[in-house]
């Protein structure tokens, strides 16, 4: 029978080469462990921690189901709401995870998550170039999509494997460290083929955050050879993916100079204003509680056919903000903003613990990730997106917090 550290260790670098390979198999096995972690702890293989990160994690994620029940209660007409109640389960399972995970030492935890991180990386990187190949090299109309055929989650993925490998690539006594670094270079190739230009702007805040909140990785990352080596592979993204980048970059600035900052349904930069403009309109008309998902997609229509001429019709407002003042009001806002909130502070209370650095600088990545992608996109809402928001901000967790936090019987 294979022992908590080793079904810890393998279930961990299967879970993220899954982000590379399986699409929504990595929602799969997440939870997956979310409900072998749930049953341990209610037949008492698992104690509850008095550790009060995971207990405020789990508050968080409670609050953000109740504000999906709380939608459900306040529309009871409509039926697509009910699914809140299936799709957010995944947010009760903070404290259950991170008590399993926590039966792990931190640095089997650290190896196995930048394993699995690699393994994926590499797979993202093999799936945006088949797909580039095999849309004869297009350039102008091209974006990678990978195993969750779709851009968006395929590039949350790819920036996410991205953080985790550089965090590997700059521990000190890295034998596999060009490994990671080969890694880097695959995560990024990925999530630059994506065309998602949002998450463009984390290949610089990535290293930044690392730059400025880990004291160790930022004097390795001065030395003579590490300024060598990350400008010979910046120089190599960039030859192999510059005709995508310039192409997505191009097309945002011929859509700002077309349309300005005006409502528009002539491309994809208006269509987003125009949304957010209806986003307002229905925070408006409910604002504690929002309209729900029917009238708030009902509400999508009929404004932006008013505002542009044409009716628009997206599951989401392209913004995080947007959507979730749309969808749930005040109390959706609320619960967001708490499960990015908790995080935050526990970063802050943990700044001045060395050996927590490793887990505040992947907290703050992810974040930045998420939050990058809330800008104009979708944040939370989507099943990967969900999952691995739950499973990897517990990892991060675990690996902040001070001491032991669980036991098996």
């Amino acid at each position: 029978m294979l022992s908590n550290g080793t079904l810890n260790r393998v279930y961990m670098i299967a879970l993220y080469a899954a982000l590379g390979v399986g699409g929504s198999a990595f929602s799969v096995l997440a939870a997956g462990a979310a409900v072998f972690s749930s049953f341990k702890l209610l037949i008492g293989r698992l104690t509850i921690s008095r550790q009060p990160e995971a207990l405020a994690m789990a508050a968080a994620g409670l609050a953000y189901y109740l504000s999906g029940v709380t939608m459900i209660a306040t529309n009871p007409g409509d039926a697509n709401n009910y699914l809140l109640a299936l799709e957010r389960l995944i947010f009760l399972g903070f404290l259950p995870l991170f008590l399993q995970i926590s039966l792990s030492d931190r640095e089997s935890l650290r190896e196995s998550l930048e394993t699995g991180a690699a393994l994926g990386a590499v797979a993202v990187a093999i799936w945006a170039l088949v797909q580039w190949g095999l849309s004869s090299w297009a350039i102008i109309s091209f974006r990678a999509s990978g195993a969750p055929g779709n851009p968006g989650p395929f590039a949350t993925t790819s920036a996410i494997l991205l953080a985790v490998c550089l965090l590997a690539a700059l521990r000190q006594d890295r034998t596999r460290r060009p490994l990671f670094v080969a890694a880097c270079f695959c995560a990024a190739f990925a999530l630059i083929m994506s065309g998602m230009r949002t998450l463009y702007t984390a290949l610089f805040v990535l290293p930044v955050v690392m730059f400025v909140f880990w004291p160790e990785a930022r004097l390795r990352l001065l030395n003579q050879r590490s300024i060598w080596v990350v400008t010979a592979l910046a120089i190599a993204l960039v030859s192999v993916s510059s005709l995508i980048i310039a192409s997505r970059l191009g097309h945002l600035f011929s859509m700002a100079n077309l349309s300005g900052l005006s409502p528009t349904a002539a491309n994809s930069l208006g269509e987003r204003i125009a949304l957010w403009y209806c986003a307002a309109d229905a925070f408006r008309e409910a604002p504690f509680f929002g309209l729900g998902r029917a009238d708030a997609l009902a509400l999508m229509g009929n404004c932006t056919n008013m505002l542009v001429g044409k009716p628009l019709q997206y599951s989401h407002f392209h913004n995080a903000l947007a959507t979730a003042a749309a969808l749930g009001g005040i109390v959706e806002i609320s619960a967001i903003g708490t499960l990015l909130v908790v995080p935050v502070y526990w970063c802050w209370r943990r700044r001045l613990d060395p050996d927590a650095r490793y887990g505040i600088v992947l907290t703050l990545s992810m974040l930045t990730i998420y939050g990058l992608n809330g800008v104009t996109n979708l944040m939370l809402g989507h099943d990967i997106h969900d999952a691995l928001f739950v499973h990897i901000m517990t990892v991060a967790l675990v690996l902040m917090a001070a001491r032991e936090q669980g036991s098996a019987r």
